[in-house]
């Protein structure tokens, strides 16, 4: 973008929109050359910039006072909490912990007897077949838990 004489910004059309606007026109049957569609697009720029750079400039000033929002959340929370204690009280070398002495009886110790896989097992009292069956003749399903 360059400045023109008068202060006002003279914004210059890029080779794509120049070769866009001669392909579109040539296709309505007014075929015009580089330097006419240079001049049409730098008159509709003239025009709109003043459009686009407001929308621009209302885009970032709301990024920015979002991001001022935020800044100011954040110190407050720091500002807020209170500050950690990092260092450590000078103690002593710490004194390491001792596990009592095995005990151990003389007399040889009877084996556990392993529990058999069945026995812990509770026996559920059976319903009568009738509770199971639906009105609709169609019986409950049923889902049984996996085995541990």
């Amino acid at each position: 973008m360059s400045q023109a004489q008068g202060g006002t910004p003279v914004h210059e059309p890029g080779l794509g929109a120049v070769e866009l606007l001669c392909e579109r026109l040539g296709e309505l049957g007014l075929p015009i050359g580089p330097d006419t569609a240079r001049e049409i697009l730098r008159a509709v720029l003239a025009i709109e910039a003043p459009r686009m750079d407001a929308h621009v400039r209302e885009a970032l000033q709301i990024s920015l006072d979002t991001i001022r929002v935020a800044a100011q959340s954040a110190s407050g929370i720091v500002g807020s909490t209170a500050p950690v204690d990092t260092r450590t009280a000078n103690r002593s070398a710490p004194e390491p912990v001792l596990d009592p002495a095995p005990v151990r009886s003389r007399a040889r110790p009877t084996p556990t007897p392993t529990p058999r896989p069945g026995a812990n097992r509770r026996s559920a009292p059976r319903r009568p077949p009738d509770a199971d069956d639906d009105p609709n003749g169609e019986k409950r399903p049923v889902f049984r838990r996996p085995r541990r």
